[in-house]
């Protein structure tokens, strides 16, 4: 049994996505932790990591969803295990049993949970896993994520089993491999850019608005490519190049139903989020859901709201079986001979 910790030194590089496709290409029965988990979700009155409940899907694994990850937040995790290196490996050790590849996805930097023992290499020197590295944007970026990982894996003794690059630009691959070249690392190869990867589930945005669903529920499963932020009058919002987009999401005052109704009437509309928790007449309401446009109401204000969605990160949830299968055939040219050594 091969275990393999998948880690990124900058946030957002696309560790889950190669972890994904890795496992889908290896086969056989698949293992997975997170030790310290970064996007949670409640579920069932617990708390889950929305990657474990990817893999634990995707790959029918068997062990309790929650018992892939740690915890969320550093006092939460002293807290509750007194010793949390014995913790991680007795977690290790359950979830690795009778599995042909176990992964370990690191954290969102290489950093993350040094203070707990919990950071990716950390974490690969307690239970004798190798390593391999996620990079991503412009040439210099992957350059310096380059050096610092071979630095900081050299110093705490783990092996780099390789590197894939993510939302891979042809013009770097060249510059960037001759520097692992240098260094004595192997590309294990590239990710092109998956555009579908960055649409997301009105019901997912909701759930991390903590929003409540008003009307138009029947429509939770559209897709949202765009956001445009509704604070002008309704004939230049209907000139604004960003109303015009597929699958946007709106977001105006819940006291808007100009704004709400000529939404409504444009057929690209995903979604309206409604601020300032004030919910429109029922006729509005109404309408949203013979249209199935769900109009989720919160308590922020239009700015915050803004900011909120803005910071949300597109995701793959467990039944999005097309954004599964994009990933497989877009990881299918990722060397994995050393997994089978």
């Amino acid at each position: 049994m091969k275990k393999l910790v998948v880690a990124s030194v900058m946030p957002k590089a696309g560790k889950t996505t190669v972890a994904l496709g890795i496992a889908k290409k290896f086969g056989g029965k698949i293992g997975y932790m997170k030790p310290l988990g970064d996007n949670q979700i409640y579920k069932k009155k617990r708390l889950v990591d929305y990657d474990a409940a990817l893999f634990k899907e995707v790959f029918g694994i068997e062990e309790e969803v929650d018992e892939f990850t740690l915890g969320f937040h550093h006092s939460k995790i002293m807290h509750a295990f007194p010793d949390i290196k014995k913790e991680v490996e007795e977690r290790c050790k359950r979830l690795s049993s009778n599995k042909d590849l176990f992964i370990i996805e690191g954290g969102e930097n290489l950093v993350r949970g040094s203070s707990l023992g919990l950071d990716s290499l950390s974490v690969a020197s307690l239970v004798g896993a190798d390593v391999l590295f996620v990079i991503s944007g412009d040439a210099y970026d992957m350059m310096d994520s380059l050096s610092f990982a071979e630095c900081a894996a050299r110093n705490a003794g783990v092996n780099i089993a390789g590197v894939v690059i993510d939302k891979v630009r042809e013009e770097d691959v060249e510059k960037v491999e001759r520097e692992m070249e240098k260094m004595g690392i192997q590309m294990l190869g590239t990710v092109p850019y998956i555009n579908e990867l960055d649409a997301m589930k009105v019901r997912y945005i909701a759930d991390k608005l903590f929003a409540r669903v008003v009307a138009g529920e029947k429509g939770l499963e559209k897709e949202v490519r765009n956001v445009l932020i509704a604070a002008l009058s309704v004939p230049e919002i209907l000139r604004h190049p960003d109303f015009k987009k597929e699958g946007k999401l709106i977001i105006t005052g819940g006291d808007r139903s100009d704004v709400i109704t000529a939404a409504m009437d444009d057929e690209r509309t995903s979604c309206i989020v409604l601020t300032n928790n004030i919910v429109p007449p029922s006729n509005i309401l109404a309408k949203a859901d013979r249209r199935n446009i769900p109009l989720l109401s919160i308590r922020s204000d239009t700015y915050t709201a803004a900011r909120k969605v803005e910071s949300i990160e597109s995701i793959i949830l467990p039944d999005e079986n097309k954004k599964v299968k994009k990933i497989e055939e877009a990881t299918e040219g990722i060397n994995i001979d050393f997994l089978k050594q």
